[in-house]
């Protein structure tokens, strides 16, 4: 993408609690998230990418996961958790949004 173009996608962080999660990441994890969170605007469904249930999504980032919704009509990513992989990181993913 040059510099001109727009993003196919917007992404935007849910809540004040995501941006908390994403604000507890340090140097390269931190790094590697926001990252990814490019990456998305270009696509809502980049390589590695798994459907979770619905439109809800998540990626990868090492041991951190970015659970997100994607919303085709309005052109939009809402972030709704990034979390550590654990037995609860995936627990009740529909509330988030």
């Amino acid at each position: 993408m040059s510099a001109n173009e727009k993003p196919a996608f917007a992404v935007r962080l849910r809540s004040k609690r995501v941006q908390r999660e994403l604000d507890k990441l340090k140097g390269s994890e931190y790094q590697r998230v926001i990252d990814k969170l490019k990456m998305l605007e270009n696509g809502a469904r980049p390589p590695g990418c798994e459907k979770i249930h619905g439109d809800i999504y998540r990626v990868r980032s090492g041991g951190i996961r970015i659970i997100y919704l994607v919303d085709e009509e309005n052109r939009r990513i809402e972030v709704g958790a990034i979390r550590r992989r654990s037995k609860r990181t995936y627990k009740d993913v529909e509330r988030l949004f």
